[in-house]
This record gives structure tokens, C-alpha cells and sequence, in this order.
């Protein structure tokens, strides 16, 4: 397979999307991606596909210009953020969308997926940001959290839905784990309410786009929270260690001062 004769479709933070053909597409990391990444990705794709989740089949791994990357089956559709973007009026209706989603993922087991406690630990551990004790703290509380065994995407957000014709596909399994559903609805929450926008987004866009991502975030904690009858304390509980492992991502400065503020109020 050669690069330059696929056709191009997308690019997100740590891979593009090519189009092999009507079937296919191939997801391939950008240089400089752990090793393993992609063949980690596919594994934890397939144990999602063998739930009965509504994911992409994994077709194969591949190497291409010392690139790792995944083809996978193609789904024709687009993005539930896309989606929100054009049709603003539905903004309510795909926030409950989201939370059923995940409810529906939340109630499938995977024994097979990374530890989520395992997970958290090591990525606070890398923290740089925190000072030890700090980070001593955080796993502490982060040990006396109750785990579980149920499959958690670890990245579910609007960008990660394709709404196609028949339904909705859940995509990007790189950070999926077996543990507890409310670990993954307090990452989906914080991603919704503070992830960073473009710098070169007009101050009256952002602000419309910040009141928006307000208003779909209540939607979707207040339907979660409504189906799986839980109290918003209980998802509340999994911010600290959530927020600190977040901190290792590379992300902007404006989302690491706003994670920052999150962990100094919620440390004990």
C-alpha cells in the first residue's frame, strides 16, 4: 500500500484517517507513537466489537512508511459534533444520545481490557505538574475509589460517535479499560466542560461554543444520572484522580490551569 495513492479524509491528534476504498479505511499514527500503539488499539477495538458494541471492525494492522496503523471497517457518516454544528436546535436530544450510548456500553464486561485503576495510577505517577505529595494524595484517594469490570471507552465524547443511517458507531478505543462506569462519565464530563479551543476561534464564537458545551454537558450528566439512578456526588467522587491524569496529555495552557483548580478543590 502506498500513502500517496489513498485518498485523505481526516486528522486528529495522534493519527489520520485514509480512505482505502468503500470498505475500508486506514487509521495511521502519526510518527513517534508508542510502540505497540496501533496493535494495543486494534485488540481493544475487537473486545469492544465482540460485546456487541457498535464499533468499526478491525480488519488488520499495518506498517506503511514506519507508521503503525489499523484498517478498519468503513462507516459511512459523520461526527456527532458535526452533527451538533449544523442542526444547534438537536444540541438536548444528542446530549441524552451520548448518555444512552454509554449507558448501554456500561452495562458490558470485558476481562480481557487494561486494569482502569492500573491505568489512572500510572498516568498520575508521570504527572510533572504535581508535587509528590500531592500525587500521594490523589492515589490515595484514587485506592479508596470502588472499582469494577465494565467496559469503559476512556475517551467518549461527540468527536468519538459517527451518527450513520442505521446507528450510531462508537469509534477510537486506544484508552478503553474494564473498571468503573463513573470514572468514565467524570472523564466524558471533563472533557465536555473545560477541553481547550482553538486559539484562533473569534471571542464571539467561543463564547457561544462555551455556553453550548455547558448546556450539553448538564443534559448529558442529568440524563445519565436520571437512567442509572446515581447521585451526581457519586461521579463527583472520580474528579481528582480523573483531572490529575488528564494533566499528561499534552494539552493546552488554558485546560491545564483549569485542571489545575479542579484538583486543588477537590483534594482532601
Amino acid at each position: 500500500m502506498v500513502l500517496s495513492t489513498i485518498p485523505y479524509i481526516a486528522e486528529g491528534a495522534t493519527a489520520e484517517i485514509f480512505a482505502c476504498d468503500e470498505d475500508k479505511i486506514l487509521k495511521l499514527y502519526h510518527q513517534g507513537a508508542s510502540p505497540g500503539e496501533a496493535e494495543q488499539e486494534a485488540i481493544r477495538a475487537s473486545i469492544a466489537y465482540d460485546a456487541g458494541l457498535n464499533t468499526p471492525a478491525v480488519i488488520d494492522t499495518i506498517t506503511i512508511e514506519n507508521r503503525q496503523g489499523i484498517i478498519f471497517e468503513r462507516v459511512h457518516g459523520i461526527t456527532m459534533t458535526e452533527a451538533i454544528i449544523t442542526n444547534p436546535q438537536k444540541l438536548i436530544p444528542y446530549a441524552h444520545l451520548l448518555a444512552e450510548l454509554q449507558v448501554d456500553m456500561h452495562t458490558r464486561t470485558a476481562s480481557k481490557l487494561p486494569l482502569q485503576h492500573q491505568r489512572l495510577q500510572r498516568e498520575i505517577q508521570r504527572v510533572s505538574e504535581l508535587a509528590s505529595e500531592t500525587k500521594a494524595s490523589i492515589l490515595t484517594d484514587l485506592d479508596r475509589l470502588p472499582d469494577d469490570n465494565v467496559i469503559c471507552h476512556g475517551d467518549f465524547h461527540p468527536d468519538n460517535i459517527l451518527l450513520t443511517v442505521a446507528e450510531p458507531a462508537i469509534i477510537d478505543w486506544v484508552d478503553a479499560t474494564q473498571g468503573s462506569p463513573l470514572a468514565d462519565v467524570a472523564r466524558t464530563a471533563l472533557l465536555l466542560q473545560i477541553s481547550e479551543l482553538p486559539s484562533s476561534m473569534s471571542e464571539p464564537r467561543r463564547q457561544k461554543i462555551t455556553e453550548m458545551r455547558h448546556l450539553f454537558s448538564e443534559a448529558y450528566l442529568e440524563h445519565y444520572t436520571q437512567i442509572q439512578s446515581i447521585a451526581r456526588k457519586a461521579i463527583a467522587r472520580w474528579d481528582l484522580p480523573v483531572a490529575a491524569a488528564r494533566l499528561t496529555e499534552g494539552i493546552g495552557n488554558d485546560e491545564k490551569a483549569g485542571l489545575l483548580e479542579i484538583i486543588k478543590a477537590s483534594l482532601p
